[in-house]
């Protein structure tokens, strides 16, 4: 379960980069009036970043992202809750799966309800990315 849990985790948040790294991108291109033809069809004719913002979450390509990403996040709730109150000698294995899943959930809930302005936005996924890769590599010493 924990190796499950770990590698469950791990792919929900390469689909959460993705999404948060598009989301900063159209944010970004919209304020700033930059063409990209990734992000074009969500910033041409939107009149400020909400609007931008609004037309990638209304894509129904970028919805079946977040939806995977959703999805995602309750397989690995439902993972977490078959590891709780491990037996004494996995009690630091369950330390660091759990600081694992803190870091994944800042990351994945980013993703699906972005807030703050772009700098905000982007500082803290920046940081929650960071924190899931470090959470990530701690945890394999527990899997090998």
């Amino acid at each position: 379960n924990l190796e499950t849990a770990s590698f469950t985790m791990l792919m929900g948040a390469i689909d959460a980069e993705k999404a948060g790294n598009l989301i900063k991108k159209v944010w970004y291109n919209e304020i700033y009036g930059e063409y990209d033809s990734e992000t074009s069809k969500y910033t041409s004719g939107a009149s400020d970043f909400n609007e931008a913002l609004s037309k990638l979450f209304a894509d129904s390509d970028f919805r079946a992202k977040i939806s995977s990403i959703e999805t995602n996040q309750d397989t690995v709730a439902s993972l977490m809750k078959k590891l709780k109150n491990p037996p004494e000698e996995y009690e630091d294995a369950y330390d660091a799966i759990k600081e694992l899943y803190d870091a994944y959930t800042k990351l994945t809930n980013l993703a699906t309800s972005p807030s703050g302005s772009l700098q905000t936005y982007s500082e803290n996924f920046n940081a929650a990315d960071t924190e899931v890769v470090n959470c990530y590599e701690a945890m394999q010493m527990y899997i090998d």
